[in-house]
């Protein structure tokens, strides 16, 4: 068997195949192409006018700051996120029932407008009707759906320009869901910032409470603590801190005051021994010692004065004398209580001043034990006024927020709003014809290649012979139209890998023929234009190159071929040798072509059946007389599927071979295989041809020139498996 030893192709040849499948299925794909432009025009009729209207919004860079505070919401960023996220806003289906809640609010008729009612149209004004109709059936979602299949939101990129579009049946309602879609996305915008305003403002109002009951709860904790453990504070400072500090400042007074005592009672002590006694300052101060002075100095002058007048007996001088002693007595007494006071009060400063003492070491006792508390008091005042900052901060806050409602502003405003469209924009005919054109040729692509790609899989080698049960004896390679022209040298041409296919197939039939007998071989096909002529001429032509005598029989009687094979004129022909017309023999028949040495029997279009011809004892006779005077006799039978003539002629054979052109039918094939069968005739091998890819079907695919003859380059340098027949 001949097996191509490259089986890729160029991308020549790719191409070529691809053109020849066209042309092969042209007419399937012609009538995708036409049931394609057919459904189009079917479905553009179809398709209800649509009309489009655009508004357009930009988004502004500018903000707006009415207050020196920080606003709830911050501006929006500018940057492709963003602004693809609030595309995706408006497309969203919460815009999409914002859209239909205001247009039924300025009564819009959304159902009658979005077709589904059927009493809309072109150039109707379903949308805006005086007293609008809705349609409680229709639920709100189908509503939304439609809104939201309409509507196209896009942004080209290099701006902050957003185009809201709306296609609709009629050319007024598209304008108005646009422009709903512009003014809904305004209003969100405000409603964002307003709801959050408010929001934001709720929340810290709650919050203010809470945080004033938390703020008065740590307030009069630190304060009821501060009272229960003393150490509640007066100007900064804790009492019992105050009362240390007294305490230290009046001992220190006591103590200054005790020292300053003891100086004067040791004065007094010093000075009492003498006279200048009567000088101390608490003497000079006392009234009594005043009085008692001034008595004295009022009896020492009556003294004086007497002594001065020389009355040395005078009685009164006693009198005055005893009365001097007695107030200079009291004097003394009187100075002595003042000192005894001085010790006194000494005694009662040096008492005081143990107890200042004692209190101020008690209080230090209470003082160590109440930095503990004073530590805890610290803690609960640090609590509080942390409370009290958050609370002031969160109070700030609240005010500004407060101050913030009914001043929001939109970061977007509408430029262009949507008109009413003049004219249709849909459906377009050329789109349509094109989508048409484009899925009818891509369906009838598609189904050419299926077909193909079925073909291919039925024609393959192995299902032959799966199918059928008969071996494939030979495969006869594809030739170019250069080889076709020149056949009879090829036959001869050792490097050909044609003619080593054609020796193989008859090294082949003389290997299965017997011996001491001429050969006899039938070539026979499922239906005509199968390559069997030429397989049968070339099969002579080999057997006539190996030294055999070797006749061409053209048994054809329904397209006689041979003669046009090998380009000569038959004069008799079969028909008239078998019908002994004019008492004709064999001699005047046979025809001789002197380049490959083979005799030729040409035959004719028969007038009758052509079995009766195949079937005559005539054409039996001649076969014998064939047989005797030749080595080899190949015989171009009539195809299996043309009557009952070819199954005659194998009755009468050695060897019969069926011819299937490679990418034929298997299912034809299969049909004449089953009626040989049917007809008790041994069909001894089966012959793929593939050289009737680019010969015999040349008229029904010319474009197959080109593959045939790069198929026939291509096997010069391929590989043959021959099997020997030397000795033959």
């Amino acid at each position: 068997m001949i097996v191509s030893g490259n089986p890729g192709v160029s991308e020549e040849l790719a191409v070529s195949r691809a053109v020849s499948l066209v042309l092969q299925r042209k007419w399937l794909i012609l009538a995708f192409l036409a049931a394609g432009m057919f459904g189009s025009t079917v479905g553009y009729l179809d398709q209800p006018p649509r009309y489009f209207a655009e508004a357009v919004l930009a988004l502004d860079v500018r903000k707006f700051q009415a207050l020196p505070t920080e606003s709830v919401v911050s501006p929006l960023p500018q940057e492709s996120p963003a602004l693809r996220t609030e595309i995706d806003i408006i497309s969203s289906r919460s815009m999409g029932e914002k859209v239909l809640t205001q247009l039924r609010a300025a009564g819009v008729d959304v159902a009658k407008g979005l077709g589904l009612t059927g009493e809309t149209g072109a150039g109707s004004s379903a949308a805006t009707t005086a007293e609008p109709r809705f349609h409680p059936a229709i639920d709100d979602r189908i509503l939304v759906d439609h809104l939201l299949s309409g509507v196209r939101v896009a942004n080209d990129g290099r701006s902050y320009t957003i185009y809201i579009s709306f296609s609709g049946a009629n050319p007024e309602f598209p304008a108005i869901v646009a422009n709903a879609y512009a003014e809904a996305y305004i209003d969100y915008q405000v409603d964002v910032q307003t709801t959050a305003t408010r929001h934001v403002s709720d929340w810290l109002g709650t919050r203010l409470v809470s945080l004033r009951s938390e703020l008065e709860r740590s307030e009069h904790a630190a304060t009821e603590f501060r009272e229960k453990s003393g150490i509640v504070k007066s100007g900064g400072t804790t009492l019992l801190s105050q009362q240390i500090a007294g305490l230290n400042t009046e001992l220190a007074k006591l103590r200054a005051q005790v020292a300053g005592a003891s100086a004067r009672l040791e004065t007094a002590l010093d000075v009492s021994k003498t006279e200048s006694g009567l000088t101390l300052s608490e003497v000079l101060n006392s009234p009594a010692i005043q009085q008692l002075r001034t008595e004295e100095s009022r009896l020492k002058r009556s003294l004086a004065t007497i002594s001065e007048s020389g009355a040395v007996k005078n009685p009164q001088i006693p009198e005055l004398k005893s009365q001097l002693e007695t107030i200079q007595a009291q004097i003394a007494v009187e100075v002595d209580q003042i000192v005894e006071s001085l010790r006194n009060e000494i005694e009662v400063s040096k008492r005081q001043q143990a107890g200042l003492i004692a209190s101020l070491k008690q209080m230090q006792t209470e003082m160590s034990i109440a930095n503990e508390a004073i530590v805890q008091a610290d803690q609960l005042d640090r609590e509080a006024s942390a409370n009290r900052a958050i609370y002031e901060s969160y109070l700030a806050r609240y005010k500004q927020t407060i101050e913030q409602d009914g001043i929001a502003m939109a970061e977007a405003r509408i430029i262009s709003k949507a008109m009413p469209p003049s004219s249709r924009a849909g459906p377009d005919a050329a789109t349509w014809l094109l989508a048409g054109i484009v899925f009818g040729l891509a369906g009838g692509l598609l189904a050419a290649v299926l077909l193909e790609l079925r073909s291919v899989f039925l024609r393959r080698s192995t299902a032959y012979e799966e199918h059928a049960g008969v071996p494939i004896v030979g495969r006869i390679p594809e030739l170019s139209q250069h080889q076709r022209t020149g056949i009879a040298k090829l036959i001869c041409q050792g490097h050909a890998p044609f003619a080593h296919a054609v020796a193989d197939l008859q090294g082949r039939l003389r290997l299965s023929a017997r011996a001491g007998n001429a050969l006899t071989v039938s070539v026979t096909s499922a239906g005509p234009r199968e390559g069997k002529t030429f397989i049968a001429s070339c099969l002579a032509r080999s057997l006539a190159a190996t030294g055999l005598r070797t006749v061409l029989l053209d048994a054809n009687l329904l397209a006689p071929a041979v003669a046009r094979e090998f380009s000569i004129q038959p004069g008799r022909t079969l028909v008239d040798l078998v019908a002994a017309r004019d008492g004709i023999s064999l001699d005047d028949v046979l025809r001789h072509d002197g380049g490959s040495g083979i005799d030729l029997v040409c035959a004719d279009v028969a007038e009758g059946p052509a079995e009766h011809v195949l079937g005559h004892e005539s054409f039996a006779r001649l076969l014998g007389t064939l047989k005797q005077t030749y080595d080899a006799v190949v015989i171009d039978s009539v195809p299996v599927g043309s009557g009952s003539g070819a199954l005659l002629v194998s009755a009468l054979v050695d060897a019969t071979i069926f011819v299937i052109p490679a990418g034929s039918d298997l299912l034809q094939a299969m049909s004449g295989l089953r009626k040989a069968a049917a007809a008790g005739i041994v069909v001894d091998g089966l012959v793929i041809n593939e050289a009737s890819r680019g010969t015999l079907k040349r008229r029904a695919s010319p474009t197959k020139d080109l593959q045939a003859a790069n198929e026939g380059r291509k096997r010069t340098d391929a590989a043959i498996d021959m099997p020997s027949i030397a000795g033959m």
